[in-house]
């Protein structure tokens, strides 16, 4: 299987927290269907999400969705062959609330959680990353 790693960020779109857990519910069950894994950040504001997969697996999921309407401003942040998985084991892990740990996102971003200011893929994977543990 050729493996992609996709990065998107999003805004919000008059959802609440009872709205996230609704998609970490579909995501989890989709995803293991699909064999996607990945990590989901919420923040009250912005969604950041990494889907790692098959190509035609994740196109198919980030078209869904781009097409969900409690996202606006949905941008693509990187779309890149990957060797193997940094996420193999999560079909959606979920970091949001007050389990976002401000001291890490510090280290690779300045001022509030803005995943448009993030410009380096990997520095944002390791975010992600040291977020989920």
């Amino acid at each position: 299987m050729f493996l992609v790693r996709m990065l998107y960020c999003s805004v919000l779109n008059g959802i609440g927290d009872g709205d996230v857990e609704k998609i970490l519910d579909i995501s989890h069950a989709n995803n293991a269907l699909d064999n996607i894994t990945g990590v989901l950040v919420y923040n009250g504001g912005h969604f950041l999400q990494c889907l790692e997969g098959g190509r035609r697996a994740v196109s198919k999921r980030f078209v869904s969705i781009a097409a969900d309407k409690r996202h606006k401003d949905v941008e693509i942040l990187d779309f890149s062959p990957i060797a193997e998985r940094r996420f193999p084991t999560w079909t959606m892990q979920y970091v949001g609330g007050t389990n976002l740990d401000q001291g890490i996102v510090s280290t690779y971003t300045t001022g509030e959680f803005d995943p448009r200011r993030m410009i380096f893929p990997d520095a944002i994977v390791d975010m992600l990353w040291r977020l989920a543990q």
